[in-house]
């Protein structure tokens, strides 16, 4: 249900769960089509002066969600990017995260070959790749489980 005031529709949104400036401004466009540029930014300017959105706090929330569903610090950069978010602005939450991005490309690998019934070092390799990890922990990973 869309509120009928844009800044209650934001305020609705925020409520869920933290958004990017960016996921905002497309909720408005989509949902207040009447609303020009400038009166989008003034709302979201507004929503920063309360501190009711933040960038960082939603890159912060992103990427220790993502790292807990074992995903590769890649996608989450990627993802972030789709957000008009700069990963590399938030390097110090990857590095304060509870486990490497070796450790976890190892962790994630473990469990999927559980589940696999003729795992390869080939599929092995495309799933972490597909997961967002770099080269270098997927091989490390792989020689590790496939010895």
């Amino acid at each position: 249900m869309v509120a009928k005031e844009p800044f209650d529709t934001l305020i609705k949104s925020l409520a869920r769960r933290e958004h990017s400036r960016a996921e905002l401004d497309r909720k408005l466009k989509t949902l207040h089509t009447d609303l020009s540029m400038l009166e989008r930014t003034t709302l979201l300017d507004r929503l920063l002066e309360l501190n009711y959105q933040s960038d960082e706090r939603f890159a912060e929330m992103l990427i220790r969600s993502r790292l807990a569903r074992g995903q590769g610090s890649l996608r989450i950069q990627q993802e972030l990017s789709t957000h008009s978010i700069d990963g590399a602005e938030f390097k110090h939450c990857f590095n304060n995260a509870d486990e490497t991005e070796s450790d976890r490309c190892r962790r994630v690998l473990t469990k999927w070959i559980r589940v696999k019934k003729n795992p390869t070092r080939e599929k092995a390799l495309l799933f972490l790749k597909s997961r967002g990890f770099n080269f270098p922990d997927a091989t490390e990973a792989v020689k590790a489980i496939f010895r």
